[in-house]
């Protein structure tokens, strides 16, 4: 089966996106599986067309016989309902007996819990919201390790924070799903409690909606997913990242579409370089071939957040890279765009799609110091967003709420 992550579609790049699906798509036209994981959107910059022209993608696979599994995720809920919930019907329909065609394939929309048998081994789609609100059935594993898990995450049902208790309700079914089958494969959209990842800043909890960090060391089980946007495997548990840099924040990363051989377990990275949004720290000025090679290390450097001895990854050779999609930030001393030249050379500033001057701060502990709140603090994301909503409550007063319905939207509270 072919797994592609968060493509978070817009107009800009769904050109380049749908490109590089399609072209790695024909490179494997024995894959009848392909599996769409998740947020196709962005809350905030919802793409009516670009989501359409993804539509379109999930028609020319249907119409070539493949089974294609499209997954909710956290960004692709609008109101009660998700992005693609009005195209299932239309699937259903044309997919009827009635209608005498024999050799289309199918199109899954997945907005709640399912367990599917796919190329003879069991997986539990789990995405990202769940009709929880009328199934609270307490269950008890017999797994010591899972009733473990099950008897914490009770604790979190009396919590006051929603979030908190929609954590208590995943990792019940979680936990109840791998009492019953100890060989599963979890394919789900949630950040994992309290666990710093390879190549990863920032710690979650349950305010975040996250799974017990436990699951983890549960060596049968197979767990796969997207949510984080930079990629790499811990455990069991194998993250895809995402198919393209969504902002400046994920630099230096590398994207994937992975196949995944159910038969032999093995998994292959299959490498994407839609808009590569790279960052480097030089005191001369940068010439292409530096540029190349610091590719090469970011490269190498990607590929050791893979070392989990619990999954095979290998890695399809990787295309010689194109300068005219790479955003490039230079880490410098003094800004000042007059005097770009002694940064980089001309022939590679005319290469590139973009170049950045940014202020190079050697010493991030220091400016974590100005803050009146410890490094610590930072590490969990729910509480950066309690520190956010303190800051903007003090700075702008009675005018605050007006701010937080746009930060809302945003995601950022």
């Amino acid at each position: 089966m072919l797994l592609v992550w968060d493509i978070h579609i817009n107009t800009r790049y769904q050109d380049k996106i749908l490109t590089e699906l399609r072209n790695i798509f024909s490179l494997y036209p024995e894959e009848k599986n392909i599996i769409f994981f998740w947020d196709y959107v962005y809350h905030f910059a919802y793409d009516r067309n670009a989501l359409l022209q993804l539509y379109k993608l999930f028609l020319e696979l249907f119409d070539q016989g493949k089974t294609v599994y499209v997954l909710a995720g956290n960004h692709d809920r609008l109101g009660s309902s998700f992005v693609f919930e009005e195209a299932q019907k239309a699937f259903d329909i044309i997919s009827k007996k009635e209608f005498g065609i024999n050799n289309i394939g199918k199109v899954k929309f997945i907005t709640k819990p399912t367990i599917e048998s796919i190329e003879d081994e069991k997986i539990v789609l789990l995405p990202f919201f769940l009709p929880w609100e009328d199934e609270k059935n307490i269950y008890n594993p017999k797994n010591e390790r899972l009733k473990s898990i099950s008897d914490f995450a009770t604790l979190l049902s009396k919590s006051t924070n929603k979030h908190e208790v929609f954590s208590w309700y995943i990792n019940q079914f979680l936990a109840e799903q791998v009492d019953k089958n100890m060989d599963l494969t979890v394919f789900h959209h949630y950040y994992i409690n309290g666990t710093t990842f390879p190549g990863q800043k920032s710690k979650f909890n349950y305010k975040d909606i996250a799974l017990h960090e436990w699951f983890l060391d549960i060596p049968n089980i197979k767990f796969i997913s997207g949510h984080l946007h930079q990629p790499f495997t811990h455990n069991n548990y194998l993250c895809l990242g995402s198919v393209w840099s969504t902002s400046s924040l994920e630099t230096n990363q590398n994207k994937y579409v992975f196949q995944y051989d159910t038969k032999n377990k093995k998994i292959t990275a299959l490498p994407l370089m839609i808009n590569p949004q790279i960052t480097i720290r030089s005191k001369e000025s940068v010439s292409k071939a530096m540029l190349l090679s610091e590719l090469k290390t970011i490269n190498e450097t990607n590929k050791s957040y893979f070392s989990s001895p619990s999954r095979d990854i290998t890695f399809r050779e990787d295309p010689q890279p194109n300068l005219t999609n790479i955003s490039l930030t230079l880490n410098v001393e003094h800004i000042d765009y007059d005097k770009i030249d002694e940064y980089i050379e001309p022939d590679l500033r005319t290469a590139c799609k973009d170049i950045r001057l940014k202020k190079d701060i050697e010493n991030m502990d220091n400016l974590l110091n100005s803050f009146k709140v410890s490094s610590d603090d930072l590490n969990w994301f729910s509480d950066r967003k309690n520190i956010l909503q303190s800051y903007m409550q003090k700075k702008f007063g009675n005018d605050y709420p007006k701010y937080e319905k746009t930060l809302k939207e945003l995601k950022l509270l």
